[in-house]
């Protein structure tokens, strides 16, 4: 009998081993990483590499964006991570990285991020964090953030000079929010999210802009700059 009993002991442990090992860890690692790209390759700086839709070459001297609001969400079992205080300064030669730490498990199959501020955070700038006012990201002359800024030189059509291009894209009505499928991220493991920057979309799909032909090759507002906005809401940011 004791045999018997030490028997059905030894069972018993064995299944409720096998029940911890399949027990799926309640929180998961995730991250999310971001590669700035130009036509799908990795941007350089100060490299005049690049030849946009309308055939100018340009170079690429500080590009900085907003990814703000994110969430998961497993569409099967309807369930979401949502990040508080979701403001993010990403941009080439810093921070490319959003480290959501421990979340939920959950097999999520898609992300939702808007690109810029939202109108609450855009209404006042005496924040902290990625949003203080000090990352440059504020404007001098009006309310809010710049949402994208991208700058650097081009050669003009005509002329054939340098010319300075600066983007600085902004105000609540370009604020755009962005849904992309996901795959790989399994409930219960690490996972790390890659997502490419295509700034090549900035100047293309559905707009095609050629800075020779612009009013001016500073925007900060106006039509152009709700191109651009149109611009970055259709392909701007996609999964790797």
């Amino acid at each position: 009998m004791k045999n018997i009993s030490y028997l059905f002991l030894a069972v018993l442990f064995a299944f409720a081993s096998c029940d911890k090992e399949d027990e799926t860890p309640a929180q998961m690692n995730v991250e999310i990483t971001f590669e700035n790209t130009l036509n799908g390759n990795p941007l350089e700086l100060n490299q005049e590499n690049f030849t946009l839709p309308s055939g100018e070459p340009f170079m690429v001297k500080k590009f900085k964006y907003y990814i703000s609001n994110v969430v998961l969400t497993d569409t099967e079992s309807a369930t979401q991570y949502i990040e508080n205080d979701s403001y993010h300064l990403l941009g080439q030669d810093f921070n490319s990285v959003i480290d959501l730490g421990m979340i939920p498990s959950a097999n999520y199959d898609q992300i939702t991020f808007s690109i810029g501020v939202d109108e609450v955070a855009n209404s006042r700038t005496d924040q902290t964090g990625d949003l203080d006012p000090n990352n440059d990201m504020a404007w001098n002359w009006n309310s809010g953030y710049k949402f994208v800024v991208l700058e650097g030189e081009f050669t003009h059509q005509s002329t054939q000079e340098r010319t300075g291009l600066i983007f600085h894209i902004g105000t609540n009505s370009n604020y755009a929010t962005v849904t992309l499928p996901l795959s790989g991220v399994m409930a219960g493991k690490a996972s790390s999210i890659a997502l490419e920057t295509a700034i090549d979309e900035l100047f293309s799909n559905p707009n095609i802009l050629a800075p020779s032909n612009m009013a001016s090759t500073t925007v900060m507002g106006g039509p152009v700059a709700d191109q651009i906005g149109q611009n970055y809401a259709e392909g701007f940011i996609k999964a790797n």
